[in-house]
């Protein structure tokens, strides 16, 4: 999810070089599998791999925890919301600068509080979203 949100950053990484550094390590695991899956004979179709292999592996499977499995079934709905604002900005031709870096700040937002909530041992309550994923689990 906040690999696909960082397109939406560019406006705010011109301006704060540091965030471009931060979400760089934050995404590197992400990305060192995209790029593995790429070069192995995938290409452009890698993410949608790892899309099917969370759905497939992780949210449809009963041996996973509960937790885990409520967690990627989140990200993927929020990754899915995110491509459905992308069609929206795109047919509306809405490139508004302060539009574009509230996006990637709530989903920005959205990660951190993610992180931390999981850190407590908690589940994520984001509006929205949590509630259709405890019916698809």
């Amino acid at each position: 999810m906040l690999k696909a949100s960082i397109s939406y950053g560019d406006y705010l990484f011109e301006k704060y070089y540091f965030l471009k550094v931060i979400i760089f390590y934050l995404t590197l695991p992400i990305n060192l599998i995209e790029e593995t899956l790429k070069y192995g004979g995938l290409g452009g179709f890698s993410s949608l791999v790892i899309f099917f292999a969370l759905f497939a592996g992780v949210v449809r499977n009963p041996k996973v925890p509960y937790f885990v499995r409520f967690n990627a079934c989140q990200a993927l709905l929020l990754y899915i919301s995110l491509i459905i604002i992308t069609y929206f900005l795109e047919i509306f031709s809405l490139p508004i600068p302060a539009l574009i870096s509230f996006i990637f700040i709530a989903y920005f937002s959205i990660f951190i509080f993610s992180v931390f909530q999981c850190i407590y041992g908690i589940e994520p309550e984001i509006p929205l979203i949590s509630k259709p994923v405890r019916m698809q689990i």
